[in-house]
């Protein structure tokens, strides 16, 4: 490395030594300072394959179709700066994720969670030594979108049995790329209501309905607007939930039918959606009690119910004291002109219904009382 700087050094003042004889000293001085001082730094610079990329998980042994809660993590090891982006999201285009069963070959899988995604691409970065990026996501399930529309689609982990994980990270021309570790985990065998539930979840890919599709059953939501095969869906959800409600699955469909329920305009569906968002966050062990709870904080506020939100924002902070991602969430929240209009609103309403009262109430009468008066 020394040899190579020195040889790359050298060359550089032979050639700004020839342009120097042309110019006066004084003047290419500058220039040979500058130009030098270029080439060292970027002799500085690591290539975006010395990066390193892993992806992990706090949850080895699951059953079938639950989803895979993952960490995945970008971070600068050397001791120089590398060139790079930090993109990570797996929906962001850059990071793709590949999964085996047992010794199989490894076949490409995509994120269900498609929330983030890179609007313009990544730009390159400088990513100095130490830099650590980390984001927490997880893997389910995979929509048909190339195939028939009968196929089900694809879940990470659909029969019991070992399963292997990894991801690759492209760089942003796509034509360096950097490997992640292998991180292996079990899908379990269910038993009792677990094995009943799952093979609920199974009978529904065979159903023949082309104008319903049940994949992603568990954590599926939907916006308010209701149509005949969407409605078919929610009734099978609230089937499980009456037919199952112990098993490990029945976690995964109250924060899909929360979420769905939340965002109905009739008082009672929404109360039903609170309840089972609440009943989520409550789990102890449930990676998704969070979102649940950060949800139920953002409704809390958005709907001006100041006293829920506290209570809900006070739970947060006692359950997920290192959170920190969830924490500046909440705290950016508090911030936002939503919140505090929860405060205003009702004062612009009152004062001018006191206005009113005054006017007709007190002015009114004495502008008759002084009216009268005056035309006897």
């Amino acid at each position: 490395m020394f040899v190579r700087v020195l040889d790359e050094v050298t060359i550089l003042l032979m050639e700004l030594t020839m342009i120097a004889r042309s110019w006066k000293r004084a003047t290419a001085l500058p220039f040979i300072v500058l130009l030098l001082c270029t080439s060292l730094a970027a002799e500085q610079i690591g290539d975006f394959e010395q990066l390193t990329l892993e992806i992990g998980t706090a949850k080895r042994k699951l059953l079938p179709m639950e989803p895979v809660p993952i960490t995945i993590t970008l971070s600068n090891e050397t001791n120089k700066a590398i060139r790079g982006h930090f993109m990570i999201n797996p929906g962001a285009g850059y990071l793709e994720i590949y999964v085996a069963k047992a010794e199989e070959v490894f076949e490409t899988f995509r994120s269900a969670n498609w929330l983030v995604r890179a609007s313009e691409g990544a730009r390159t970065s400088v990513l100095e030594p130490g830099f650590h990026k980390s984001i927490s996501t997880y893997l389910y399930y995979v929509h048909p979108a190339n195939l028939e529309k009968k196929h089900h689609g694809r879940y990470v982990t659909e029969t019991p049995g070992i399963y292997r994980i990894k991801a690759t990270l492209k760089d942003v021309s796509g034509k360096n790329e950097i490997e992640s570790n292998v991180l292996t985990i079990e899908a379990k065998k269910p038993k009792g209501d677990d094995a009943a539930a799952y093979e609920y979840v199974r009978s529904l890919m065979e159903i023949k309905d082309k104008d319903v599709y049940y994949g992603n059953f568990l954590l599926r939501d939907f916006e308010p607007v209701r149509h005949v095969r969407t409605q078919k869906v929610l009734d099978k959800k609230e089937e499980f939930l009456s037919r199952f409600p112990k098993s490990r699955y029945a976690r995964y469909v109250r924060y899909s039918l929360g979420r769905t329920y939340r965002r109905e305009k009739e008082e009672e569906q929404y109360q039903r959606g609170i309840k089972l968002l609440e009943k989520t966050a409550s789990y102890k062990d449930f990676f998704l009690a969070e979102e649940a709870l950060l949800v139920l904080i953002r409704d809390a506020i958005k709907r001006g119910e100041t006293n829920r939100a506290k209570k809900y924002k006070v739970m947060f902070a006692r359950r997920y004291p290192n959170a920190e991602e969830g924490r500046d969430y909440v705290e950016e929240m508090y911030r936002a002109p939503a919140y505090w209009w929860s405060f205003v609103w009702p004062w612009p309403l009152i004062l001018l219904g006191a206005a009113a009262g005054v006017f007709f109430f007190v002015l009114v009468p004495l502008l008759k009382k002084k009216a009268s008066s005056g035309s006897k």
